[in-house]
């Protein structure tokens, strides 16, 4: 996973199939808190499952947040640099997962 942060908050590019043709990104309100000795690049942050009705739900530790999906305007390209120095366009994102609530604690019933 790849972060940087903009002025809608951190964004994060997924992987969403076993394939290069089909990624997404994840568009967070707020902030990830990590320990300063974790490197995000590559780590996993959370699990992302789609419910039966189409929205993004990402668990993350013991919390759940609740998303939308939405198309993007422009689209982008994922880029990577060869060993000739030229790039190749890996994927191309087409929609993003938007996560704007607090999340929820996942509280388990005895």
């Amino acid at each position: 996973a790849v972060v940087s942060t903009q002025s809608t908050g951190p964004q994060i590019v997924l992987k969403i199939q076993d394939s290069l043709d089909k990624w997404g990104l994840i568009e967070l309100q707020g902030t990830v808190d990590y320990p300063p000795s974790v490197k995000l690049q590559g780590a996993h942050i959370g699990d992302l499952h789609i419910d039966s009705s189409g929205n993004p739900q990402l668990v993350i530790g013991h919390h759940i947040l609740t998303g939308k999906v939405q198309k993007l305007d422009k689209p982008f390209g994922v880029m990577v640099r060869s060993e000739a120095k030229s790039w190749m366009v890996k994927s191309v994102i087409e929609e993003k997962y938007i996560f704007k609530t607090r999340p929820k604690p996942i509280i388990q019933k005895k």
